[in-house]
């Protein structure tokens, strides 16, 4: 079966990324690009995989393709260190890589949650966003902000979703 790399970029993220590594604890490979936490943000990665490289802020979309470089799986899902996913979108990705995938990437939504309780009204559902593809066939634009992947090939949805807990307080 083709492998499946995890890979999250982080900064000071010690709060979050235990929740986002406990939902991805059984994909093949995890691999963590952190620019300097000041935290335990590291330590904590390092409690689940190997691969945690330190880069200086390079903007997040050069800082999320170093991760992809670092990674060796055919399949890449990229998340942010304050997204898990749940048990069902993890189904769904074993089942498409399993398979071999129809697609060369995957839009999943995410529902986001505002002081811990899902936003649910106002346009922030379903929320696509492309993290997962094939390597080789994904790279994400090499902006400063509001980065995204492009995907060379057909893109599908998945039904599983990404849980993204960015505003705590």
């Amino acid at each position: 079966m083709p492998k499946l790399s995890v890979v999250i970029i982080t900064h000071n993220e010690e709060a979050n990324i235990r929740r986002t590594l406990e939902s991805v604890t059984w994909a093949d490979e995890i691999v963590v690009v952190d620019s300097g936490s000041a935290d335990n943000t590291v330590a904590v990665c390092r409690e689940y995989t190997g691969k945690v490289f330190h880069q200086d802020w390079l903007g997040y979309g050069r800082q999320k393709n170093l991760a992809i470089e670092r990674s060796s799986g055919e399949w890449i899902l990229s998340l942010d260190a304050d997204e898990p996913i749940e048990p069902e979108l993890a189904e769904e990705i074993r089942g498409i890589i399993s398979s071999n995938g129809a697609a060369d990437g995957y839009r999943i939504p995410r529902k986001t949650f505002f002081l811990g309780k899902r936003i649910k009204h106002g346009g922030w559902y379903p929320d696509y966003n492309l993290r997962l593809f094939r390597r080789g066939r994904g790279r994400f634009q090499e902006r400063a902000v509001h980065e995204a992947v492009r995907v060379e090939g057909r893109v599908g949805r998945t039904r599983g979703a990404i849980e993204h807990y960015a505003y705590p307080d």
